[in-house]
């Protein structure tokens, strides 16, 4: 039964377990099926005065019978049930026919074996519910109204029935008002069940009295349960109440309902682990490592039997430990978890990203082919692996495996953008730009999400880089258009290039105060409006722009250095200069136009130092 939505779902399980007193749990088998209604017979028969009068027949009486009659032929007088036998063994004849005509798919036969079943036995609350919630499915609430009403009859303290009542009001017949009276009614019964909380809750919030429900939640916080599954539920309902951004104060009141459960948890690993769920999602990380750690603990040594608890434990106890600064011991926790469960993909991704994080390239190289084996069809494997090569300046073997990526993915327009993006990488840019282009025509078949602002804003910037300007342009105006709101880095690049180049200076600049206004104290930005000056001969307010870059820019960049030597060199200050042009040079040492710049500067300053005579 589905109790967190208040409905029993068609196809719900059967009720496979002792439901009444007079029958011995022992009769009842684990295992579905006929069994379970041979075996229900047998203790029927087992129980009866006829039978144990076989076990010890009076002298007067025939030791055989007929104990075995058929359906339709009544038994010998002598073997005749009377009383409240009777209506025992009926019941549960009616009930195992009702199992075995599910088994055999004949839901109409079984709806009405079990009606039998309990038209003998109406305080059978359980099946009571069953049968309400097949009529209700079968487009007749009413009756199932009416069936739950006589189970009440029978039972009064049993809260099931009326919760379940109440549902059929609310969910079925459009009745919340009345749903909600069942629901309280069955919340007074058990104050201390979860689902009738859930229920009450639901139904105030259909009868929009959400300041109703907010104070049932807290009511519920302020029961004495020692169940920590009834802590452990309200705590996620709650949160989950609150939406995806709850209050430090809302925060705080979940804090205590997961104490109420971590409370009463003892050595059990589940709720222990479920409590630190809590506190990770919540970025409480050191308060929750421990409670993984215990988890870890007290969970049994073998986890074959389909447990997800201590993998999940263990994968979250990584985060945790990555999330306080201590990689390292993510990186050993993972790796544990990687050599009990070899075969665990999602432990292989965690530990990927970790190396990834903790710049060990290599391992995480190395990971990533584990992945690739374990998952040969994930073509995102080969990207990241790629993505990792560059890393490392290994740029001819991402290209290599991003290739042959391509021949295995054909259709996959990431592995093209891909491979876009490590031409682009070698400054191999003519042959990127023929690849975006071929990524565009892939993407166009159904992978156009791909096609966002970053996308057009990398091939832009290849085709600036292989000298077609016009595209470039109109790459990074569609980025432009896709993202306005993010787009202070297109217009800057739009705005420097034609600067650079001398072309459009003043509409270059326009697209360069767009991106300031964006960002502005972006240094890039702030070097590209400086070197527009510069172009513009206003050297006073080239080198203030450009002395404002370079101070803030970090790390140290070569052209921003450059740039605020040249500016310095148009107004005379040489000695300046030389300075900023020397450390460029330290930055880009292959850049022999700083070189020969370098080589004047020294020249003059030495003419000054010493005139000729």
């Amino acid at each position: 039964m589905n109790l967190l939505r208040g409905l029993l779902p068609p196809g719900a399980p059967r009720f496979y377990t002792p439901f009444r007193p007079w029958l011995p749990a022992n009769f009842i088998a684990k295992s579905p099926g006929k069994s379970i209604a041979v075996l229900l017979l047998a203790s029927a028969l087992a129980s009866t005065p006829c039978a144990r009068a076989l076990e010890n027949p009076p002298s007067n009486q025939a030791a055989e019978a007929d104990v075995l009659p058929g359906r339709n032929a009544p038994p010998a007088g002598d073997l005749q049930l009377h009383g409240d036998y009777a209506s025992k063994a009926g019941a549960l004849a009616a009930f195992s026919q009702a199992i075995m005509a599910e088994d055999a798919a004949d839901s109409d036969t079984a709806l009405e074996d079990y009606k039998k079943a309990l038209a003998l036995d109406p305080g059978y609350t359980e099946l009571a519910v069953k049968v309400a919630f097949e009529m209700a499915r079968r487009g007749d609430p009413s009756d199932g109204v009416e069936v739950l009403k006589d189970s009440i009859k029978a039972a009064p303290k049993a809260p099931l029935a009326y919760l379940y009542l109440s549902q059929l009001y609310s969910k079925f017949l459009n009745k919340p008002e009345l749903g909600l009276k069942f629901a309280q009614q069955a919340l007074a019964l058990d104050p201390v069940s979860f689902a009738s909380y859930i229920a009450e809750y639901e139904i105030l919030g259909t009868l929009n009295q959400p300041e109703k429900a907010a104070a049932l939640l807290d009511e519920a916080a302020k029961q004495k349960s020692t169940d920590p599954q009834y802590w452990l539920q309200l705590g996620d309902f709650y949160l989950k109440s609150l939406g995806d951004n709850p209050s430090k104060e809302a925060i705080k009141k979940a804090d205590v309902i997961f104490g109420h459960a971590l409370e009463n948890a003892g050595t059990d690993s589940e709720t222990l682990a479920h409590v630190a769920d809590f506190y990770a999602r919540t970025e409480q990380e050191a308060r929750a490592i421990p409670l993984y750690l215990d988890a870890i603990k007290y969970s049994p040594a073998n986890t074959a039997d389909g447990d997800e608890t201590i993998p999940d434990a263990r994968e979250n106890l990584a985060r945790c430990f990555d999330a306080v600064g201590k990689t390292s011991q993510a990186i050993a926790t993972v790796k544990q978890l990687v050599k009990e469960e070899p075969l665990r993909y999602d432990s292989y991704d965690l530990l990927c990203r970790l190396y990834d994080k903790a710049n060990q390239n290599d391992a995480a190289i190395a990971i990533c082919q584990q992945m690739m084996l374990l998952k040969p069809a994930d073509f995102g494997n080969y990207i990241r692996e790629a993505a990792l090569m560059m890393k490392e300046k290994r740029t001819d073997d991402a290209i290599t495996l991003l290739s042959d990526a391509r021949e295995k993915f054909p259709t996959e327009a990431q592995v093209t953008y891909s491979l876009g993006l490590a031409l682009s990488e070698a400054k191999r840019y003519k042959e990127a730009v023929d690849i975006f282009d071929q990524a565009v025509d892939e993407a166009q078949q159904g992978q156009t999400e791909m096609l966002d602002a970053e996308f057009y804003f990398a091939y832009g910037a290849a085709a600036e880089q292989a000298g077609q300007l016009d595209k470039a342009v109109e790459m990074l105006k569609k980025s432009i258009q896709l993202d306005p709101q993010a787009a202070a880095e297109a217009y800057n690049y739009i705005g420097f290039m034609w600067v650079d180049r001398g072309m459009n200076l003043d509409e270059g600049a326009d697209y360069i105060k767009k991106a300031l206004r964006m960002d502005p104290d972006n240094p890039a930005y702030l070097d590209s409006l400086g070197w527009y000056y510069f172009k513009k001969k206003d050297i006073k307010n080239a080198v203030e722009l450009l002395k404002k870059a370079a101070k803030l820019i970090q790390p140290e960049d070569a052209t921003v250095d450059e740039h605020l030597g040249d500016a310095y060199a148009a107004s005379n200050e040489t000695a300046k200069a030389l300075e900023y042009w020397q450390r460029s040079s330290n930055i880009d040492k292959d850049n022999k136009e700083i070189a020969v710049k370098i080589a004047g500067a020294k020249e003059k300053l030495a003419k000054q130092d010493h005139p000729a005579q």
